[in-house]
C-alpha cells in the first residue's frame, strides 16, 4: 500500500477537462501495475500482466468498479441520473459557462463601469466554485487509484485466482482489515481456528525424534503418514483450551552426501503443506552439503510457483552439549551474548549457519535433547518463541495454501462445466 499511496502522491490531479479521457484512466492503472510487479516479482518487461490469468484482471476490474459505484452513489448527488453523453460533454460546458459569465460580468459592468475593479475578487469567487468542483472530482480520481492498487495488490498476492465472487466469500474481510489503517482486528478472531503443521527434517541422527518427543513433551507414536509418502510420520498435539491442533510432521532422514530422489519427493510432499519449517542439524558436525542442497530445492520449488508464499525455515542446532569444552555443561547458555568458552562455541556455530543458508533460514535456535545429561528446558526456551513470532507468516501461508487446494480440486470440475456449456450453445445455435 505504500507504493500505491507514493503512486497516488505523485499523480497529475484530474479535472474538468481530463475526466471524460478514458486514456488516462488506463495509463495511470497500467504505470500502477507495473509498479507493483516489480515490487512482488521483480518483473523488467514492459508488459507486467503477461504472466497473470484473465479471470484475476476481470476480477481487479469488477472489484474495483463495484466499489466505485458504492462511492459515487454515496458522494456525488444526482451521479444515478447523469449518463455518458453527458460527461463527454463535460469539458466543452465547462469551457462555456466560462465564458458566459465573464461575458455576463462585462455586460452588467456598461451600467456600472465601478464595477470594474471588483473583477479579480468575482474572478476568486468563481474560482472557488471551479476549486470544489474539481476537489470532488479529485477525490473520485484518488479513491480509482486507491481501489485498483488495493486490487492489483490481491492480484500479485495470488488472492484473485478464483474470481471474485470467491475472494469476497474467502478474503474479503480479512484483506479489509489488512489494507485498511486502524483495520478492525476482530475480523481476524472471527476466522475458525486452523492446524498448524510444523515440518521437522534433517540428516539421519540429526535430533529430529528427540526434538519431536521434546516438543509434544512425551515420547509419541506415529498417528498416521501422508496420503503422497511412505515415510513421513504425523504427530499431533492439542493446543488447549482452543481447537487449534499442532501437527508436526517427522520427514526421512537424508544421507550426509545427498539427497536421493525419493527422500526429495517425500520432503517436497511434506513441505507443500507446511506452515513452517525445522531444519535440525547437529551443531557439532559441520557437513551441511546436504542442508544446503536440500534448502536450495525448497527454493527453486517456491520459486517455480510464485503464486505460493514458502514457509519460513527455522534452524533448529541439536547436541549443543558436544561442543567444546565438551566436558563443560552448565545450562542455560546465553549465546546470544556468551560469557562462557561453551557459550561462545554455540555462537560461532550459529554464525557458521547463518553464513551458510542466508537469508534462507529466519531464525536460529539452539538445543539439548540427549539423555546423557539431566534435561533442560532449552526446546521450550529456544524452539518455542521461534514458532511463535514465525507464526502469523505461517498461518497466512496456511490460508493461501488451503485456496489454493480447493480451487484444484474444482478446476477440473468447472472446466468440465464450461466445456459442456459450450457444446450446449453449439448445439442450440446449429438447432436453430
Amino acid at each position: 500500500m505504500k507504493v500505491v499511496e507514493e503512486f497516488r502522491d505523485g499523480v497529475v490531479d484530474l479535472d474538468r477537462l481530463s475526466i471524460a479521457d478514458p486514456d488516462r484512466y488506463f495509463r495511470d492503472a497500467q504505470a500502477l501495475s507495473q509498479l507493483l510487479a516489480g515490487h512482488y516479482h521483480q518483473v523488467t518487461s514492459p508488459n507486467a500482466l503477461s504472466p497473470l490469468t484473465i479471470v484475476e484482471l476481470i476480477s481487479v476490474v469488477h472489484l474495483s468498479v463495484e466499489d466505485l459505484e458504492a462511492w459515487v452513489l454515496q458522494n456525488v448527488p444526482g451521479s444515478d441520473l447523469v449518463t455518458v453523453g453527458q460527461i463527454e460533454q463535460l469539458p466543452a460546458a465547462f469551457k462555456a459557462l466560462d465564458i458566459g459569465q465573464t461575458i455576463l460580468f462585462l455586460v452588467s459592468t456598461i451600467a456600472n463601469p465601478s464595477k470594474l475593479f471588483s473583477y479579480p475578487i468575482w474572478r476568486k469567487s468563481g474560482n472557488v466554485t471551479v476549486a470544489l468542483q474539481e476537489g470532488l472530482i479529485n477525490a473520485f480520481y484518488q479513491v480509482y487509484l486507491r481501489q485498483v492498487g488495493y486490487y492489483l495488490i490481491e492480484m500479485y498476492s495470488g488472492r484473485l485466482k478464483g474470481g471474485s465472487r470467491r475472494y469476497r466469500q474467502q478474503f474479503g474481510q480479512m484483506a479489509a482489515a489488512m489494507h485498511t489503517s486502524g483495520g478492525d482486528a476482530s475480523l481476524f478472531a472471527a476466522l475458525e481456528d486452523v492446524s498448524t503443521v510444523i515440518v521437522v527434517m534433517g540428516q539421519v541422527k540429526a535430533g529430529k525424534s528427540s526434538l519431536i518427543n521434546a516438543l509434544i513433551k512425551d515420547k509419541v507414536a506415529a498417528i498416521s503418514t501422508l496420503p503422497e509418502t511412505r515415510e513421513v510420520k504425523r504427530y499431533d498435539y492439542r493446543i488447549e483450551p482452543s481447537d487449534n491442533v499442532l501437527s508436526l510432521l517427522d520427514t526421512p532422514g537424508y544421507g550426509e552426501a545427498n539427497v536421493t530422489d525419493r527422500q526429495m519427493s517425500e520432503i517436497k510432499s511434506a513441505s507443500q503443506i507446511a506452515d513452517i519449517i525445522l531444519l535440525v542439524m547437529a551443531a557439532n558436525l559441520p557437513a551441511r552439503d546436504a542442508d544446503v542442497q536440500m534448502v536450495r530445492e525448497l527454493t527453486a520449488h517456491y520459486r517455480q510457483h510464485p503464486h505460493l508464499r514458502p514457509p519460513p525455515i527455522i534452524a533448529v542446532l541439536t547436541h549443543i552439549d558436544l561442543l567444546r569444552p565438551v566436558r563443560e555443561w552448565s545450562p542455560p547458555y546465553n549465546w546470544r551474548n556468551p560469557k562462557s568458552a561453551k557459550g561462545q562455541s554455540i555462537a560461532n556455530a550459529v554464525a557458521y549457519t547463518k553464513e551458510l543458508f542466508g537469508e534462507a533460514v529466519v531464525g536460529c535456535a539452539c538445543v539439548y535433547t540427549g539423555e546423557t545429561h539431566s534435561p533442560d528446558s532449552s526446546v521450550l526456551d529456544e524452539v518455542v518463541p521461534q514458532l511463535v513470532e514465525h507464526m502469523s507468516h505461517g498461518h497466512s501461508a496456511a490460508i493461501l495454501r488451503a485456496f489454493y487446494q480447493q480451487l484444484s480440486r474444482q478446476r477440473f470440475q468447472q472446466l468440465a462445466t464450461q466445456v459442456i456449456g459450450l457444446f450446449k450453445h453449439i448445439g442450440q445455435s446449429l438447432v436453430k
